[in-house]
């Protein structure tokens, strides 16, 4: 049988910043409000929205816990919440997930550390794909729907070193269920076999930290640094059809995985930038920009076929404001 297998992506929703970034605050296409903050009694999730009173709900096993990075991202289609954070118990540094999937929590569940190692920086992305199988005249098309939850944190070896990005994407059922069986972590250190890292400049101390884009054609991108090469990745990331036989059958089982696509871009790592306090834009033949506050502007450097620009100040006045610098840089960035 001769199959065609294409490819659709659906949507994409993250929460809110310049570039689609993950945050603990998301507005959703139909107006409806998720924040979540830490307060005495643990995590606390809130929602509101049109025809819906403000309602908060406490997520199970977070008392006392010592929590940061909180990040929320939400499935519109099925109106799921994912909060992810890490977390320090015992001296033991851990990303975790809690999901309030269909009115009941599912959660929190370890994604990763307990090791030994530091964990910081935690960023997601909701992604959903549809693959169309065409079979012959006599088959009907085989359709495969899978939702994503692309995770990402940072990993230290111990608590001075520079580390290196974990990228987790997880599966979800039709009803928003995380299908953690069938995630699988890529290790992202050490990408290119070769380079002069850069360990012993200060400078990049402050770029522990990888972001998803969503990219051209609307497949989802990974910004991350690597010391060991010096450089910034832009992993593109793709999705295909993996057939297993189920057992006892003469069965297949298909589902859709996430891989990463050939040719990633490379770029040198610019000198004294942050990326903890900075945000981004994706812009055209995948360059990026980069844009932080200073006391009376915006500053920013911009990714380009020669490499990086020198760093420009956008000041703030009377005549621009804040909102009016960060629109202008982004209609830079296209």
């Amino acid at each position: 049988m001769r199959r065609l297998i294409f490819t659709l992506t659906l949507m994409a929703l993250v929460g809110i910043a310049g570039f689609a970034q993950a945050d603990s605050m998301v507005l959703t296409s139909e107006g409806h409000l998720y924040k979540v903050w830490v307060a005495d009694e643990g995590l606390v999730l809130s929602h509101s929205g049109p025809g819906i009173d403000s309602e908060e709900a406490l997520i199970p096993q977070t008392l006392g816990l010592s929590m940061d990075g909180v990040v929320l991202v939400i499935d519109e289609a099925t109106a799921t919440p994912f909060i992810i954070w890490t977390d320090s118990l015992n001296g033991l540094s851990s990303v975790r997930l809690a999901a309030l999937v269909d009115g009941a929590w599912f959660g929190p569940a370890i994604l990763g550390g307990e090791d030994g190692t530091t964990i910081t920086n935690p960023h997601a992305l909701i992604h959903t794909v549809r693959t169309v199988i065409e079979g012959d005249e006599e088959t009907e098309p085989e359709i495969l729907e899978t939702t994503f939850l692309h995770t990402v944190w940072w990993r230290h070896d111990d608590v001075t070193a520079l580390g290196h990005a974990i990228y987790l994407p997880i599966p979800l059922d039709s009803i928003g269920i995380p299908l953690l069986d069938d995630a699988q972590t890529y290790d992202l250190a050490n990408l290119l076999p070769f380079g002069l890292g850069c360990d012993d400049n200060p400078d990049v101390a402050g770029l522990t930290s990888a972001r998803f884009f969503i990219g051209e054609g609307g497949l989802p991108q990974l910004f991350t640094p690597d010391f060991a090469d010096c450089v910034f990745h832009l992993l593109g990331i793709d999705y295909e059809v993996e057939e297993t036989d189920l057992p006892d059958t003469n069965e297949k089982r298909r589902r859709q995985i996430a891989v990463f696509r050939a040719g990633d871009v490379v770029m040198a790592i610019p000198p004294d930038l942050n990326l903890l306090t900075s945000k981004m834009f994706l812009g055209r033949d995948n360059s990026v920009l980069i844009y932080w506050d200073a006391e009376t502007a915006v500053e920013w450097v911009l990714s380009g076929t020669e490499g990086w620009t020198d760093v420009k100040s956008l000041p703030l006045g009377d005549d621009i404001d804040h909102e009016q610098a960060v629109e202008l840089l982004r209609n830079l960035a296209r």
